[in-house]
């Protein structure tokens, strides 16, 4: 298992270069939502993502932190204040889940270029530790749906350059930069978190959908599905059928 890691670090590292080099939207810290027409669609159907979110949020208490689900993640976050809902994650799909936003996956389905969804909720005074991002064929963007009104406290931080979230707009950025997530809010802030293919030329697309696609069977990914299906039965009350 730590043989495949280290392979897969190391071939992240070797990669990584070759895909900013030849990425149609240029390297970049942050990108230009123009670059990306989603974020308008994205943009226009906020009031209907935040409702279905609003559903999800009423059990809110019962989401489980993120490293419970990923174990890679603890050196990002080791308490109870960063929780996930995921739709899709690396292409694999929480039917599940995805049944409680119907609208918003309708949305998201019509995009093959998101390979995973997921609302990311950071609690009251929470900041995510440095990390970067372990593939950089994709491309991180965010939709804030809930930003706390005295938002100046939430600031996402990429390679040193920082952004505030603002309710309702989108932000694209290079997630394998350095970054951080703060909320210095006493209230909850969540983005819609999506991963979205790098725009490439049609021989470096092909390899990389074809790692996207091998990545599902490695324990970086299979770890991670195991323990949310195992969730997953908990929240939908199926153990106890």
């Amino acid at each position: 298992m730590k043989e495949l890691e280290i392979r897969g670090w190391l071939l992240e590292k070797a990669i990584r270069p070759i895909f900013r080099r030849f990425s149609k939207v240029g390297d970049c810290v942050y990108f230009s939502n123009d670059e990306f027409p989603i974020t308008k669609e994205l943009e226009f159907h906020f009031p209907i993502i935040l409702s279905e979110l609003k559903n999800v949020m009423k059990r809110v208490d019962d989401l489980t932190p993120f490293q419970d689900i990923s174990p890679d993640q603890i050196y990002i976050s080791n308490d109870d204040k960063w929780k996930m809902f995921f739709l899709k994650a690396g292409t694999v799909r929480f039917d599940r889940n995805c049944q409680e936003c119907p609208n918003t996956m309708t949305l998201l389905d019509k995009h093959k270029n998101i390979v995973s969804a997921y609302f990311s909720i950071l609690g009251p005074n929470k900041m995510l530790m440095p990390h970067e991002g372990p593939w950089s064929g994709i491309i991180r963007i965010h939709l804030a749906l809930i930003v706390p009104k005295d938002g100046n406290g939430c600031t996402l931080v990429v390679d040193g350059k920082p952004y505030r979230w603002e309710e309702g707009k989108c932000v694209v950025f290079d997630d394998t930069y350095e970054h951080i997530a703060v909320n210095e809010t006493d209230n909850n802030r969540v983005v819609l978190f999506l991963d979205y293919m790098r725009p490439l030329p049609r021989w470096l697309s092909a390899f990389n959908w074809l790692i996207i696609r091998m990545a599902r069977y490695m324990p970086y990914f299979t770890t991670p599905i195991a323990r949310h299906k195992e969730w997953e039965r908990k929240f939908y009350g199926e153990d106890q059928l």
